[in-house]
């Protein structure tokens, strides 16, 4: 190693400690990616001309070049990811402001969360000449394409160009729940520093691996992570460069954008193919006299997009920064659910009917939302996966509580045979947001104004049951309430509790509370038990 690396003294002492690890028996231990490419080019000159290790000392001067040729990229790679730091982003204070926050306003638009999920399920049909995806929902007619036009870009480096057509070229293939975290990323960004519709903000990678809370190899003082691998650049860059690649068209004669301030609309004709953002000002990194990428730009986001994003007549939400930090692939349908539910929000926030139920199944239903199998075979995994879904989100304050609506759904499930597709996917949850959606700090302000699903019968029950009022109340008061799932759920939604907050009343974990609401705890511990009863008969 000193003969063939004599200007990296360092190399000695991380070789060094690499083989003692090795020599130790540590199976798991990883070398440095220098050695094991020492060892690659070893391995390769022996067998290429059938030469022994044990005689490397005879005739290694005579592949010296050959040997640091092969290291030397390795060993530059490393000391630029260990030394150089990264470009400052112009961003650093909104970032920082941001990761002090758990929401933050995005767009809520339908046309907005419409390619949002088509971006993340990757819903473009690739039959066609171009890959295009149809939006169709309500009112809204709209058609998105993934287009490999690059005329627009104000690039004046050749340089620039070829790295920029090398990203846009994966593009179709970089539609994923990534790709939809940068599109809520940029456009939060942007909706923070925009002074008017066609203003471009700087956008770097590190911007979104911090939003994201990945953990770079370097902190700057006020916190900002820096020094991130060269592949967690190019993963976030590969994706921008994919939404750039999206273009939009209305498909509708005329679009309508709602003033509410002035409670008048504004009115545009019908649109031709639009960019969903637009990009110049690239700049590309270099090591030595060679490009390595491309890690930040100047963006905006298009002329139809922008209309849903600034101003008074924009369309926002609050989105749950803690959505940009689920894995894009282990916790996608995490992801899925989140960015669903902050849409629904914003549009149940006129009526403030936040409590109206879910359906589980169906086209419209949240399987549907998050792209979750419905294979009956698998029936208990995937209740059971859903369930978990929901449960993290409440832990990450994402939503403040679930419950399914029908209170008999466990009995019903016990007693039949196809229980997963007759009575599970046809059952509806009912998702409480958290405070700072709803501005309420009591889930019993939401339960009024609950939109409760009576009937006839109902009402009926109801007038019978008032002049016998009185007297049930006082039985109630002197009865002792008895344990049950039903009850203990009941009570805890009349307190306005969450499942954390009352197994910690209780003195009780917030798992097990969690599965005995559920019916999921045949026998619980009898401390548990006592706990509980004591908790429900509290005066």
């Amino acid at each position: 190693m000193k003969t063939i690396f004599p200007d990296y003294p360092q190399l000695f002492v991380d070789w060094n400690m690499d083989i003692n690890h090795l020599m130790s028996g540590q199976d798991d231990y990883q070398p440095s990616q220098t050695l094991k490419a020492f060892f690659v080019i070893l391995d390769s000159l022996v067998k290429d001309y059938g030469l022994k290790f044990e005689d490397m000392e005879q005739w290694i001067d005579n592949y010296i070049e050959e040997i640091r040729n092969f290291v030397l990229p390795y060993i530059q790679i490393i000391g630029e990811e260990n030394s150089a730091p990264s470009p400052k982003s112009n961003n650093r204070e909104v970032i920082n402001a941001l990761l002090n926050q758990n929401f933050a306003e995005s767009g809520s638009a339908l046309l907005f969360h419409k390619l949002r999920e088509t971006i993340s399920k990757n819903e473009f049909d690739i039959a066609t000449e171009i890959p295009t995806a149809r939006i169709a929902e309500r009112a809204l007619e709209a058609t998105a394409q993934v287009r490999a036009e690059n005329d627009y870009l104000m690039m004046k480096s050749n340089v620039a160009i070829e790295q920029w057509k090398n990203l846009t070229s994966q593009a179709i293939t970089s539609m994923d729940d990534l790709t939809a975290d940068i599109f809520d990323i940029v456009s939060i960004l942007w909706m923070q520093q925009a002074t008017h519709k066609d203003q471009m903000i700087h956008f770097h990678t590190d911007d979104a691996l911090n939003l994201r809370r990945l953990q770079g190899r370097k902190e700057d003082l006020d916190g900002y992570q820096m020094s991130y691998r060269k592949k967690e650049r190019d993963d976030i860059m590969k994706r921008l460069a994919a939404l750039t690649t999206i273009w939009i068209r209305i498909e509708k004669e005329n679009l309508r954008f709602i003033n509410e301030d002035q409670g008048d609309f504004e009115e545009i004709g019908q649109v031709q193919f639009n960019p969903l953002f637009l990009v110049d000002s690239v700049t590309v990194a270099y090591r030595g006299d060679n490009p390595i990428g491309i890690y930040e730009c100047s963006i905006r986001p298009g002329e139809l997009l922008a209309n849903f994003l600034y101003g008074s007549q924009r369309s926002s939400g609050l989105l749950a920064l803690k959505t940009l930090e689920y894995h894009p692939i282990k916790q996608k349908y995490h992801k899925r659910l989140s960015r669903y539910l902050s849409w629904q929000w914003r549009i149940r926030q006129k009526s403030a009917d936040y409590l109206r139920a879910y359906h589980i199944g169906g086209d419209k239903g949240l399987l549907k939302v998050m792209d979750l199998d419905v294979n009956p075979r698998y029936g208990s995994r995937i209740r059971e996966q859903f369930e978990e879904i929901l449960d993290t989100l409440q832990q990450d304050g994402i939503i403040k509580g679930w419950s399914y609506k029908e209170t008999t759904l466990e009995k019903q499930i016990e007693q039949e045979r196809n229980w997963f597709a007759n009575t599970w996917l046809k059952a509806r949850v009912q998702i409480i947001p958290p405070t700072e959606i709803t501005g309420m700090g009591d889930d019993q302000d939401l339960l009024l104004i609950e939109d409760q699903d009576y009937d006839t019968e109902n009402f009926l029950t109801m007038l019978k049951g008032m002049t016998d009022r009185e007297t049930g109340a006082t039985k109630e008061m002197v009865e002792e309430k008895q344990v049950s799932p039903e009850t203990i759920n009941k009570e805890r939604m009349d307190r306005g509790l969450s499942i954390l907050e009352a197994a910690k009343e209780m003195g009780i974990s917030h798992s097990t509370l969690s599965r005995y609401e559920r019916n999921l705890i045949k026998r619980p511990y009898t401390v548990s038990l006592e706990k509980m009863k004591e908790w429900l008969n509290a005066k």
